[in-house]
């Protein structure tokens, strides 16, 4: 019969921990928000609307999907299908038809600092 010691008692904790801490992270997703911009609008979807949409860019019409917090380019009318390469990811640029996809945390600015 094998006895627990300390130190794995101190590992079971800080794996139960970590989980913990990776559940609250994960409902933090709750509030982001995913901005799509063109050449001619800008968009904004809540990243728990799960789904498949399109904006329409400068060659064309691309194709986007939200899923679970997380983004990707599905289909995209250029020529090199670099953007639909960079899997769920974020930001994700289609440079030929101009169009910007970025998941932005509540909270989050898009500039990193101020100057006066």
């Amino acid at each position: 019969m094998k006895i627990f010691r300390p130190l794995d008692f101190l590992i079971i904790l800080s794996a139960l921990a970590l989980g913990i801490f990776l559940t609250v992270k994960k409902a933090s997703h709750s509030s982001a928000k995913v901005h799509v911009h063109t050449e001619d609008s800008e968009y904004e979807y809540s990243a728990k609307a799960n789904g498949i949409y399109e904006v329409q860019g400068t060659l064309g019409k691309t194709r986007f999907e939200i899923k679970d917090g997380r983004i990707r380019i599905i289909d995209s009318p250029c020529p090199n299908k670099i953007c639909i390469h960079q899997g769920w990811d974020s930001p994700l640029v289609c440079l030929p038809n101009n169009v910007i996809i970025t998941l932005e945390e509540e909270g989050e600015s898009e500039f990193d600092a101020f100057a006066d």
